[in-house]
């Protein structure tokens, strides 16, 4: 019993004696300065661009000439043209429908024959004023003005004159009539609605077709004012239809005074010329002309209007610009500051500007909470480049251009961070955690 208490203590005093040992002889961590990291920011190479600011915006395409046809003269359909049923397509001067032309016919040969009578009369009158210039020559006689017009029958001329002109006016009358028994297409267009057959009773009240131009269509977008200031009215606005990649080219007409009375804003007349690719259809031999979309009556298009180029202009993105309208640009320091601008046209996702920036600025495109000028910052990478469709900027569904890397003298000044770099930082930073605790 003795014996086992002893060898307890003695193993308990071995142990404590190690545990001492290992207390004094292990190494005591040393402090190190708290490293504070710069913010982590993205750039982007600051280059003139030549694009232009475009605005893309709808509307529904309508006709610039859509009419009713109504019978001009009164009478019974006695034939309608079987092409002309709604949608068709008929070209100018193909007669559509026929009233009934008998009594018009008959009206017309009395016309003609009194015609006939007046000219007759004309021409024995004629006759007779020869005569009578003879007579008077041969009586010899002085006669006043009033006796010598009334010797030579001028009155009986004048009267014989006028009554052929009237006969010829009912006879032109008479005719004018008859055509209009044939309803006849005023343009190269389509048929919308038939709304008389055989055997109605129409009359100039009666509208019997309603057709519409094809040769041009017509549609009205609105653009803001601030993009009204730099439209380019010279050049074609850009139509796509729904379903369709390719694109359409359309006139711009005119700009109409009055604006819209919801959003106040302006509006643009567009002209579509050869909408239904009819004319080079017929030109080429075939019905469709595949590498062009048909825009069709009453069509929902996208319109895109080109703006100004500006000369010597950057393109930025809008929300690049700080509340006091200038920039944050990251200069070959990696030291933030404050550039003024001079914004020549904001849009909605980019803006074109005048900025004045020194050698290496680079704009700030990261968001840092409460910035400063003179902070100093760190380079992730450049941004990469923006995407550029067509070689135009969107503004309003927000395409964005592509804008080149930076050069080499910028590269050179302003050193990027890569993702491995920042991760060894990360690392570093968790380890001087541990350290210190």
């Amino acid at each position: 019993m003795n014996k086992r208490f002893f060898i307890i203590i003695a193993i308990l005093i071995v142990g404590a004696s190690l545990m001492v040992t290992v207390v004094k002889t292990a190494p005591k961590p040393v402090k190190k300065p708290i490293v504070e990291l710069a913010p982590l920011v993205e750039t982007m190479a600051l280059v003139p661009s030549d694009r232009r600011p475009t605005w893309q915006g709808g509307a529904a395409v309508n006709g610039n000439r859509s009419v009713k046809l109504v019978a001009q003269v009164s009478g019974q359909i006695l034939s309608v043209n079987p092409l002309a049923v709604p949608g068709s397509f008929v070209k100018k001067g193909a007669v559509l429908a026929q009233v009934d032309s008998a009594s018009y016919q008959l009206v017309y040969e009395q016309k003609k024959a009194k015609e006939i009578q007046a000219q007759s009369s004309l021409d024995m009158e004629l006759a007779q004023v020869e005569n009578a210039k003879k007579d008077y020559q041969r009586s010899g006689m002085k006669l006043n003005p009033a006796g010598k017009a009334l010797a030579l029958r001028k009155p009986q001329l004048a009267s014989a004159k006028a009554a052929l002109a009237f006969a010829r006016s009912e006879l032109n009358k008479a005719k004018l009539d008859l055509n209009r028994t044939r309803i006849t297409m005023p343009f190269d267009g389509h048929v919308l609605a038939q709304n008389s057959t055989v055997g109605a009773f129409v009359n100039n009240a009666s509208a019997v077709f309603e057709v519409l131009d094809a040769s041009a269509y017509w549609l009205e977008v609105k653009v803001p004012q601030s993009f009204l200031q730099i439209l380019d009215l010279e050049q074609y606005a850009k139509l796509t239809v729904n379903g369709v990649d390719q694109t359409r080219d359309a006139r711009i007409l005119t700009v109409l005074p009055q604006v819209d009375a919801t959003d106040r804003q302006a509006r643009i007349l567009i002209s579509i010329e050869d909408p239904l690719l009819i004319t080079q259809a017929s030109h080429e031999g075939t019905d469709i002309k595949t590498d062009l979309p048909a825009i069709r009556y009453n069509d929902y298009v996208h319109v895109t209007l080109s703006g100004k180029g500006f000369k010597h202009a950057s393109m930025i993105k809008t929300d690049s610009l700080n509340a006091s309208g200038n920039v944050w640009v990251v200069d070959d320091k990696l030291v933030l500051q404050n550039r003024t601008v001079e914004v020549l046209y904001a849009g909605r996702e980019f803006s074109w500007v005048n900025i004045s920036t020194k050698l290496g600025d680079q704009i700030l495109l990261s968001r840092i909470d409460a910035p400063k000028a003179g902070m100093v910052l760190r380079v992730l990478n450049n941004a990469s480049e923006m995407e550029k469709p067509n070689n135009e900027t969107t503004i309003a569904h927000g395409a964005a251009d592509k804008q080149p890397a930076l050069d080499d003298s910028s590269s050179k000044k302003v050193q990027p961070i890569n993702k491995s770099d920042l991760n060894k930082t990360h690392s570093s930073v968790a380890e001087l955690e541990v350290s210190d605790k």
